[in-house]
């Protein structure tokens, strides 16, 4: 990801000009690695304005943010999977939810088992 992509005002273009070359340089690739951002420039310019690097973050509680709605979308959309690869791909895949973590094996494993879960269980209809 590159300045221009992230559309800011002449204002914040200046303000990102008299910051730290490296540390702008470190939020611009850590945004271009973010998926999901709702705003990128918004995410980017808090990121640069709070003089951390991107890496010193604690990325708990996005992880933990991530699970719920990867958890939510099995619950929706789990039963139109038609097998675990299409669910990897879903979740793990290009811009997915839990890209970020696509190389851990036990989140992929409890992801899975989730779906089997779920795809298992019966539709509780209302009684009459």
């Amino acid at each position: 990801m590159e300045l221009g992509d992230l559309g800011l005002t002449s204002a914040q273009a200046a303000e990102v000009e008299l910051a730290d070359k490296a540390l702008v340089a470190d939020w611009l690739e850590a945004c271009g690695r973010r998926s999901g951002l709702r705003s990128p420039a918004g995410w980017f310019l808090s990121g640069v304005r709070s003089g951390n690097r991107p890496d010193a973050l604690p990325d708990e509680a996005g992880k933990a943010q991530a699970l719920r709605l990867a958890e939510r979308r099995i619950a929706n959309l789990g039963h139109q999977l038609p097998s675990e690869a299409e669910l990897v791909e879903e979740l793990f895949g290009k811009r997915a939810l839990l890209e970020p973590w696509a190389g851990d094996e036990s989140l992929r494993a409890r992801m899975v088992d989730v779906w089997r879960r779920q795809a298992r269980a019966p539709i509780a209809w209302p009684r009459r």
